[in-house]
């Protein structure tokens, strides 16, 4: 039961784990402070559509709008994640048509809100000058992609 002396040891062919486990760890740590910034836009419960299309790389070539109503009653807007009070915003969406007329807007509605309320946003949308409106949706649960 004596040690082994000079270079009469053979090969060590065990795998040294540890700093395999270390860099797991911190790159587990660093998911789970990024993830929650990485989430894009005003967060917004969708209504559901039967027929809802997908188009790519919508949000890079449009104007994003996000509205919905807080529990106190009041409406809030945001255009493109900057706040907008509700009665400013077709002097924004003129202001904005100005720079860049030859983009298309999506309005996100929350699904609580009343239909009048978002027509009378797409409404104002289009006085602002801008042609194309389209209001996102969710596909219905069970509906196929088509």
């Amino acid at each position: 039961m004596g040690m082994a002396a000079g270079g009469n040891r053979g090969l060590n062919s065990d795998i040294n784990v540890t700093p395999f486990v270390d860099i797991c760890l911190v790159l587990l740590i660093i998911f789970m402070v990024v993830t929650p910034m990485l989430q894009e836009g005003i967060t917004i419960n969708l209504p559901y559509a039967k027929k809802s299309t997908k188009h790519e790389d919508d949000e890079t070539h449009a104007i994003v709008v996000a509205v919905k109503t807080e529990a106190n009653g009041n409406t809030v807007v945001y255009v493109q994640k900057k706040p907008v009070p509700r009665d400013q915003y077709l002097a924004e969406m003129t202001e904005i048509h100005d720079r860049m007329s030859d983009k298309n807007v999506l309005i996100k509605a929350d699904k609580s809100m009343k239909y009048g309320d978002v027509r009378k946003m797409m409404i104002e949308t289009n006085q602002a000058g801008f042609d194309s409106v389209a209001l996102v949706t969710e596909k219905a649960q069970g509906q196929s992609e088509d």
